[in-house]
């Protein structure tokens, strides 16, 4: 009777064990994520205390130190976790969409209609300020052919990728017939863009993927319940009332705006909206809210921590965060299609 008790309360109380482990790994993640921006305060091409750093964000050092973290160094750390945290939710809303642990931003071919539209941007001379406009508005043409595309066949997971990588071999190839084409003096800026560089990052760039989050994420957590019906099958989602058309059009737009809004600001940063998604199924669950959060925050920490490594151990030239993901990333995407093929 006592072991049936036990076995009963074990039982009844997994659940909240589950919720309490998740809560602390979504704290845990965000104060990472404070503590490596309160870090990052402190790179740049003259280190400061992490007592000067501080005093500066709250603008009580001298006046010099004030002006580079506020204006400069701050900017670059909230662009880095707001893009990063957009990757993460994008390929959580991806994967669960195709049901396809490959699902991502980037092998959909948004990232390349969102370089595609920069570099075009860049040869026609548009101002700097209005370049994350036009990635912008290359990610959401990428997609409408997708979802075009898509459509005509029959809007299954299969089609969806094999379209995205249509569209991404296609933006692809045409991004670097135009940075061939380019003035020789336009051709830094387009290098720069497509290493996913955060430098030079303003308070408009902030204010800018601040907005697109604002408006993208609250729509994601909405979707999360019946994206987790369509992950089980279509079939037991409209058995379930989920809408599934309309559904997949909702998510692929919420994964679109959260992705292009962050290359709009970084440039093309890989891996993060690939990898962040598994990670956090590793150490969060298959949880809904909570796994989404914990992509976000992941996603947010990697591009953060990217762009501080290609600060710190490149000094004092140092690499575009892109660049690092880029490293990190080949090596886990050739890991996860081994692993995929012995399934």
């Amino acid at each position: 009777m006592t072991a049936v008790t036990e076995a009963g309360g074990l039982a009844a109380r997994g659940p909240t064990f589950a919720r309490r482990r998740r809560v602390l790994v979504v704290v845990g993640l965000a104060i990472a994520v404070l503590l490596a921006g309160l870090y990052a305060l402190t790179l740049g091409s003259s280190d400061l205390s992490w007592i000067d750093a501080a005093a500066a964000l709250i603008g009580a050092g001298e006046s010099g130190a004030v002006f580079v973290v506020r204006g400069l160094r701050l900017p670059r750390i909230l662009v880095a976790v707001a893009a990063g945290a957009g990757l993460g939710a994008s390929g959580t809303l991806l994967q669960g969409l195709l049901r396809n642990p490959l699902g991502s931003p980037d092998v959909m071919g948004v990232t390349a209609g969102a370089s595609l539209a920069a570099v075009l941007a860049i040869g026609a001379e548009v101002r700097p300020l209005l370049l994350p406009a036009a990635a912008a508005g290359g990610a959401g043409l990428a997609t409408l052919v997708l979802h075009f595309v898509s459509t005509r066949a029959g809007a299954s997971g299969a089609r969806l990728i094999l379209a995205g990588i249509g569209i991404h071999a296609a933006a692809s190839a045409a991004t670097v017939l135009t940075v061939a084409r380019l003035p020789f003096g336009r051709l830094g800026a387009a290098e720069v863009w497509l290493a996913g560089s955060l430098h030079a990052r303003n308070w408009t760039h902030v204010t800018g993927v601040g907005l697109a989050l604002a408006l993208a994420v609250p729509a994601a957590l909405t979707l999360v319940r019946r994206l987790g019906l369509l992950e089980l099958g279509d079939e037991l989602a409209v058995g379930a009332g989920v809408p599934v058309r309309a559904t997949r059009i909702e998510l692929l737009v919420a994964a679109t705006i959260l992705a292009g809004a962050a290359v709009a600001v970084t440039g093309p940063i890989g891996f993060v909206a690939l990898g962040a998604p598994h990670i956090a199924r590793r150490i969060a669950g298959q949880a809904g809210v909570a796994t989404l959060l914990t992509a976000a925050l992941v996603g947010a920490l990697l591009v953060l921590a990217a762009d501080v490594v290609g600060q710190r151990l490149f000094h004092p030239t140092p690499i575009a965060a892109g660049v690092v993901t880029a490293v990190l990333g080949a090596p886990y995407l050739l890991w996860l299609l081994h692993r995929w093929g012995r399934r």
